[in-house]
Order: C-alpha cells, then structure tokens, then sequence
C-alpha cells in the first residue's frame, strides 16, 4: 500500500541522486530511506533505482513514477493549504527571473486582493520551468525563447506532452553597463563623448542621464558587432539551454559560447545594480523593466534568428483555469499598454 511518506522519500531521493543526502534532508537515518525505498519498489513491482558506485539514478521507469509521484504529493499539500486556511483558490507559477513580470504580478496582486488568491511563484531556466508544468509542480510557466532555440524547445515540449502559447515577440538587443565604452559610443559627437568619457573615467562617479540622453538622438542607430562583443564579459539570467547549433547552422547567428559570461545571476535586482555600476554587459529581449531601460536603451542586435519570444508554458488537455484566464487577460493588457507606449517614445 503506497502512502505519502514513502513517495516524498522516493522525490528527494530522485532529486538529490543519493540515499544518504536525501537522508540529512528528511531529518532521519540512512536505512531508514533505503528501506522506504526497497518497501516502494516491492509494492510497485518494479526498480525505481539503478544502483551506481556513487549515488543512484532512475530507471525508466522510476523517471515516470517520479512524474506521478510529484503531482500526488503536490496535490495533497495543496489540500491541506485548502483545509488549513479555506483557500477557494490557489495557483502555482514558474518562470524565468524578470522584474517586468515581478511589477506585472505586484499589480495584479492588488487588484484582486479582495478575492483571496493565493499564489507560488518559482523563478528557474527554460528547463525548469518547463519540468516543473510537466510534473504538476506549477500550474503555468512562463518563459523567454530566443528564435534560435525554437526548433529543440518545440520537441521538448512535444515530447513532454506541452503547449507554448506566444504573447510578444521582441528583438534580442545587447545592453551595455555604464562603464563600458560602448555605453558612450556609437553615432555621436565628438565632443560629447569626450565630455562622458572623462566623467566614466572617475571611479564611483555616475554618469548623470541628462548628459547620456542628448547623445542618444532618436535618429540615430547605433551598432555592435560580434567581434566586439567577444572582447566584453556579460551578466546574465541564465544560460542558453537548448542552444545546440550544429556549424552550419551556427553561421551568421549569435551563438554564447562565444561569449565571456562572467556572472549568472537568478536576481533581476543584482543584474540593474551591475549595470549601473560596472562594465558587464548583458543580451535581454526588449521587455526589460523600466529601471534596466533607465540605465540604457540598449541596442538591437543585427544577426539571423533574433527575435526572443515571451509566453506561457501549459499541459496539454489541461481543464480551464479562471485564475490563470485572468492573469493571461491582464499580461496580455499590460503588453499592448507597453508597446503603445514604446511606439509614442519612438
């Protein structure tokens, strides 16, 4: 007879890939896992575990226990929430960092507040989130996908029994921290960039925005190339997941291997700060917060393949969910305020 004890024992054991650190998190002995374990696979029938020298790994068919197991244990701990605090409603979100969605969210927060939502809101990678929908650990996922990356997402998705629902689409655009060069540079006067130079050049001065706006004239379009890029070290949310391009299809796009990424960082907060304050420079969609923008407009980069598509992750033949048809209503409002906005600014 299965029970809940022995499946959050298998979870943690598939997680941690080892019986003993699986052990120190429950808070019990050794034995303890490993006789949970064996009593697990008696009753099921079959091996959950392959035994490796170091640690354990699942089997075939543990990897789809694992799946069912996840939305078991999931599910009964959001019934005790239900019972606990008489929760009518609760929805669980995973999704890449981004502080355009944190403001998004805070607002639609407010909004409903009246109506006793409750939320779980876990920020991972493209993979992440997309193993977290497929196990019944979040209800909605939503992610960044670079255009390049589309044709693997699209048959991991398929394969796990998932949709991608598009909301915007955007240009991949590289922004410069405000101590590197290419911050000041690019179609502009001389004088001008002379006068910013010497300013950037004091340590722990600021570079007032008043000065860098007159030399960014709406007209003018600025450029960076590959080879320059490569010479930079960058700042990003995560690494490219399903970025594996053979070399012929790497030609003429951008790719990050070849590229210094000096800091991964799951904190939108830290990524502003850093560009702020040093020469890191970072590759986004333009969707970022104002706060990023404020530290500057960014470029677009000119390769193939370079859009960035923002959407959500959903299981397939999943039952309608009012929570998340009103959160989808409100994104999709706040866009297309944003890109009005951003075609007045233009």
């Amino acid at each position: 007879m299965l029970d809940l004890k022995q499946l959050n024992y298998f979870i943690t054991c598939a997680e941690t890939g080892s019986i003993s650190e699986a052990a120190k998190l429950l808070y019990t002995t050794q034995p303890s896992v490993s006789k949970a374990i064996k009593a697990l696979e008696n009753d099921m029938g079959t091996v959950l575990f392959d035994r490796m020298p170091r640690g354990i790994t699942l089997t075939a068919k543990g990897r789809e226990a694992y799946r069912y197991a996840c939305r078991i244990v999931n599910d009964s701990r959001m019934l005790e929430e239900m019972s606990r605090k008489n929760m009518a409603r609760y929805l669980r979100i995973s999704l890449n960092p981004s502080s355009w969605f944190t403001n998004q969210f805070v607002e639609f927060y407010k909004d409903n507040y009246e109506k006793d939502y409750h939320f779980e809101i876990y920020t991972a990678g493209v993979r992440t989130v997309m193993e977290r929908v497929r196990d019944y650990l979040s209800d909605i996922g939503f992610v960044y996908v670079m255009e390049q990356q589309i044709k693997e997402f699209q048959y991991e998705l398929s394969k796990n029994r998932l949709s991608f629902y598009t909301m915007q689409e955007s240009t991949a655009t590289f922004y410069p921290g405000r101590r590197n060069k290419l911050y000041q540079t690019g179609q502009v006067n001389q004088q001008g960039q002379a006068e910013q130079q010497g300013q950037a050049d004091q340590p722990g001065q600021e570079i007032p925005m008043e000065k860098k706006t007159d030399l960014q004239k709406p007209d003018q379009k600025w450029k960076v190339s590959m080879d320059e890029m490569k010479q930079l070290r960058f700042i990003q949310n995560y690494r490219d997941e399903f970025l594996e391009l053979g070399d012929r299809e790497k030609r003429g796009v951008f790719s990050w291997e070849e590229l210094d990424v000096a800091v991964i960082t799951n904190s939108d907060y830290i990524m502003e700060k850093m560009l702020r304050e040093t020469d890191l420079s970072n590759i986004s969609g333009s969707y970022l917060s104002d706060d990023k923008k404020a530290a500057n407009k960014g470029i677009p980069l000119e390769f193939k393949k370079n859009k960035i598509y923002f959407g959500y992750i959903r299981r397939k033949n999943d039952e309608q969910n009012e929570m998340i048809d009103e959160l989808l209503e409100f994104l999709d409002e706040k866009l297309k305020q944003d890109k009005l906005k951003d075609t007045e600014d233009k």
